[in-house]
């Protein structure tokens, strides 16, 4: 098991704790409900972050080149391919035919 899943089945753990305490009792604690929202962004990510990992193992991509390759280009191709905007483009105006 990867580091990733071993710490998605941790948070899955924590989560449920947390909603068995928020059904018990603590519906109202600021507490509890803060971090059960923390602890479903962290899953989110690491659920991308394992997805991107095995797509890396079925097609033979090393992980460590994805994540350079994102640091590098963005996170998706269009920050990869789009011209550099300068402030003289943003200033023009576009007339649309109707």
């Amino acid at each position: 098991m990867t580091d990733i899943a071993k710490r998605m089945n941790q948070l899955s753990e924590e989560r449920s704790e947390l909603y068995r305490q928020r059904a018990n009792g603590s519906r109202g604690d600021a507490n509890v409900l803060r971090r059960i929202r923390e602890v479903g962004r962290e899953l989110d990510g690491l659920w991308d972050e394992r997805r991107r990992e095995r797509i890396g193992r079925l097609e033979g991509i090393d992980l460590l080149v994805d994540r350079a390759y994102t640091r590098a280009y963005g996170e998706n191709y269009d920050d990869a391919v789009a011209p550099p905007r300068d402030a003289a483009s943003e200033r023009e105006t576009v007339t649309l035919a109707a």
